[in-house]
């Protein structure tokens, strides 16, 4: 009987150490996700409500240079409205892949008149702001 007493002890403690690192491990995996993903939901926001807006040029100010690169703004206004992003209401956002300074995933944004439109979205961190990088079709 004392040893059963005495391997409960130990099996106890183990389970409290696996336990504790998981706790552990979770915390810094969420507070990194946390901290690393801050402003992009404000910045992919603010970017459709300038469009919406009829702020064509402040939202194209939101891009980065390469995306200004490969996208005129003739090109840009025609993306805008090939896929309706003027009607924009509002979004559903998925959870973002983050790779250093670069995120993608894929948003949908939701017309006035109620029509989803499937899009992915890359954004580049320049200093404390994201600007978006790619806009395209899914």
């Amino acid at each position: 009987m004392e040893s059963f007493r005495v391997v409960l002890g130990y099996l106890g403690i183990g389970v409290a150490a696996v336990v504790g690192i998981v706790s552990i491990i979770w915390l810094l995996l969420f507070v990194r996700i946390f901290f690393g993903t801050q402003g992009i939901p404000q910045a992919i926001t603010n970017f459709f409500e300038l469009i919406a807006t009829g702020k064509i040029d402040q939202a194209y100010q939101l891009t980065t240079d390469s995306f200004r690169a490969q996208a005129s703004k003739k090109q840009f206004l025609k993306l805008i409205k090939t896929n309706k992003i003027k009607q924009y209401q509002r979004l559903k956002m998925a959870i973002p892949t983050v790779k250093g300074k670069n995120c993608t995933m894929e948003v949908t944004l939701i017309t006035k008149s109620g029509i989803e439109i499937p899009l992915n979205i890359g954004l580049m961190k320049q200093g404390k702001d994201w600007q978006v990088d790619v806009l395209e079709n899914i």
